[in-house]
């Protein structure tokens, strides 16, 4: 049985008001259709072609993108949709997609729905995600094939059987300490649930419950109200830079936006705001991430970062409290709110990569640093 689905529309152009049929497709299988895919990704699919004044657009249908290997689900509803109206052609689509495959094949991916605006916005996703698979990251550990990452995950951290072998899962698997982890866990445990897969769902919700507790101990503590990775006024000030040269000025005033990690943050923030469906905000984060990658290699304020970074380096690799002192003496940069900034940021890279002692230091250095200021001040 065939997953993809065509259905015949009458169209109306809206240059000369000439009616026309043609059919378009409302559920598209990625592989049953290459070809079709390959017109989605030029953003050809699904187009009125006017024979009488030549007027080319889009036909206004939602479309359904389903993809089995990548084990993902992109909707994108008819434009102009009130939202109960798209809702519906959303529900409606879904269940035409889940009974065009047979129960033994359905997977509890099935129940993800990701919702794009258009079909360009689908396009942008799909191309996204082939992106990441031709240059996969080596540093994360590979899930065997036909299964989801999260999954692999959750299997092993359901199989850990101590404190230092959960410790050693979330290292391998940074994946389970992402936001968005755990309503994923519950959208799978109620795909589960419904296809009657009870056991199954017991080890999903076992799974989110064990990350909610350990949430505590994998995030590092808040210090004077800072709950953000990268710092709120730091990001604000980024998405507010419009130019080469106020972006100088955001880095100048927020030297942490100079440093390498704030790359691998500004990336994290970016699938946060995919994932939330906010394509605007993440297409502004990915500009100003590939913006800072190429200042941050040609621009004369990169010796004042490697400086930030080399005082870092130097406060963290101080033995004792005298060398910590000649640390702070030499570099008077770590006494500034970027210093303080900085090593937050390295905390939070520390602990994604599974050093959580030397996260714990970093935050102990800070904690530190504060102290001083605050006695400098008073």
């Amino acid at each position: 049985m065939s997953i993809s689905y065509q259905e015949q529309y009458q169209l109306t152009c809206p240059t000369c008001g000439t009616e026309c049929a043609a059919p378009l497709w409302l559920i598209l299988d990625a592989q049953e259709q290459p070809e079709a895919v390959e017109l989605l990704l030029r953003e050809e699919l699904n187009l009125i072609d006017c024979q009488a004044c030549g007027h080319r657009g889009p036909a206004g249908a939602p479309l359904l993108y389903h993809d089995g290997v990548a084990r993902r689900i992109i909707f994108a509803p008819a434009p102009g949709s009130a939202e109960h109206e798209w809702r519906e052609q959303a529900r409606e689509l879904h269940a035409l997609l889940i009974g065009s495959i047979p129960e033994e094949q359905r997977r509890p991916y099935l129940g993800d729905v990701d919702i794009a605006q258009d079909l360009a916005g689908i396009a942008h996703l799909v191309r996204r995600a082939q992106s990441r698979r031709r240059t996969p990251t080596p540093s994360k550990p590979s899930a065997p094939e036909g299964n989801p990452p999260l999954l692999v995950a959750v299997e092993a951290l359901l199989a850990a059987n101590s404190p230092a072998e959960l410790d050693q899962v979330v290292a391998r698997y940074p994946i389970l300490l992402d936001p968005s982890s755990s309503s994923t866990l519950t959208q799978l445990a109620h795909v589960a649930t419904e296809q009657r897969a009870f056991e199954v769902a017991e080890s999903l919700r076992a799974a989110r419950e064990l990350l909610k507790r350990m949430e505590a101990l994998t995030q590092p503590e808040p210090v004077d109200g800072m709950g953000n990775t990268l710092a709120e006024e730091a990001l604000q000030a980024l998405l507010r830079a419009q130019n080469s040269a106020e972006l100088s000025a955001a880095v100048q005033a927020h030297p942490t936006l100079g440093l390498p990690t704030t790359d691998r943050l500004l990336a994290h923030q970016v699938e946060l705001a995919l994932d939330e469906g906010n394509e605007r905000l993440a297409l502004q984060l990915e500009e100003r991430r590939e913006a800072l990658v190429t200042l941050r290699t040609t621009a004369p304020h990169v010796a004042s970062t490697h400086l930030l970074e080399e005082a870092i380096e130097a406060l963290l690799i101080a033995d004792g409290e005298a060398a910590i002192t000649a640390a702070i003496d030499t570099y008077p940069i770590l006494l500034e709110a970027a210093a303080l900034e900085s090593l937050w940021q390295f905390a939070a890279t520390a602990r994604a990569s599974g050093d959580e002692e030397l996260a714990r230091y970093a935050v102990e250095c800070r904690a530190m640093l504060q102290r001083v200021r605050d006695g400098l001040a008073s």
